[in-house]
């Protein structure tokens, strides 16, 4: 199984979430609107990246 690190930046207006391999190189990355719920959109962005 490929190691990788999440990296989450939640802001009032979005929400970003990158996996880095462990070389640093992108592997995917998920950009979504906040809209007042940071937990949501968290969880959100797990569930889209683990498809």
């Amino acid at each position: 199984m490929k190691r990788v690190f999440l990296g989450v930046d939640v802001g009032s207006v979005s929400t970003n979430l990158v996996l880095l391999d462990e070389k640093g190189e992108l592997v995917d990355k998920i950009y979504l609107r906040t809209q007042g719920q940071p937990i949501a959109a968290i969880q959100k962005g797990l569930r889209q990246l683990e498809a």
